[in-house]
């Protein structure tokens, strides 16, 4: 289910002709690819149907489209999308992955399919979902060079500018960048440490399939096993599993659905399950079918 919901968001990119409204405003110090409004973004929730990855293939926008953000539930195939600006014609994206969604009926329209793409430029400026009938294949066509007036000027421009930098703006950079040295180094140090923390207690797996199950009974043979709490990504088909605590003793747990992850070579099979009031992603290979 979880590499499902990495990819639905794109399929916000094609429901929003559908009648999504007002979307929330782009971030205008990122990219010129983007195009701000001042409302607030409206969120829409879609239903995936399936998911795959890409290889990466240059495409660009026919005409100006919906570039939009994603939010994934954890534990249903299911994706919150709202529209974070558009992607012009002019800029280049890379696409990697790809959703089959499917919208919901209204009283003047049916329900329908849609596949969306995630897409990212190459300088990880610009990246979102988008439908893909809004995409061209190949990269966009690149601007005029410019003309030989505006070059000279630009270059006169530059020289002046250097000429313009003081003895005591040396200075300053080279105390500045002494000074940036160390904070690397303790910035460095301490994410070290951070990360050897954050390691023993959450793991990061590629997700590979997720689907809804039957409400089915479990119990344990041996010892109590751990549950986890699961996060999906928004942009890619990956769940990091925390640990939250082991199963209450001698108590029958309820399977609602399941996931497939990667882990080094091997494929595992996780359940999601509710026992009393522990609720989380428990190893497969540690629970059998049945009550206590």
């Amino acid at each position: 289910m979880m590499k499902k919901v990495a990819m639905v968001a794109a399929a916000a990119a094609m429901v929003l002709p559908l009648g999504l409204g007002a979307i929330a405003p782009v971030n205008t110090g990122v990219t010129t690819a983007y195009a701000a409004t001042k409302k607030a973004a409206k969120k829409t929730t879609l239903t995936l149907l399936s998911s795959k990855t890409l290889k990466k293939t240059a495409y660009h926008a026919k005409r100006q489209a919906a570039l939009n953000n994603a939010l994934f539930a954890a534990d249903k195939a299911t994706v919150t999308i709202s529209k974070k600006g558009v992607l012009t014609p002019k800029t280049t994206v890379y696409a990697t992955k790809k959703i089959v969604v499917k919208t919901r009926a209204t009283k003047t329209t049916k329900a329908k399919t849609l596949t969306c793409v995630y897409v990212k430029s190459a300088n990880g400026k610009v990246k979102g979902w988008i439908a893909l009938d809004q995409l061209t294949k190949g990269k966009a066509v690149a601007a005029k060079k410019t003309t030989k007036k505006a070059s000279a000027k630009k270059a006169t421009a530059k020289k002046t500018n250097a000429k313009k930098t003081t003895k005591k703006a040396t200075t300053k950079k080279a105390v500045t960048k002494k000074t940036a040295k160390k904070d690397t180094v303790a910035a460095t140090a301490a994410a070290k440490v951070a990360k050897k923390t954050t390691k023993k207690a959450t793991k990061t797996y590629q997700l590979v399939s997720a689907k809804k199950l039957k409400k089915t009974a479990y119990h344990y043979t041996t010892k109590r096993p751990a549950y986890f709490t699961g996060k999906f990504a928004a942009d890619r088909s990956v769940v990091t599993l925390s640990k939250k605590g082991v199963l209450p003793a001698k108590k029958t747990a309820y399977a609602t659905k399941a996931i497939t992850v990667k882990q080094g070579k091997k494929t595992v099979k996780y359940l999601y399950v509710t026992s009393k009031k522990a609720k989380g992603f428990v190893l497969a290979s540690t629970l059998t079918a049945g009550k206590f």
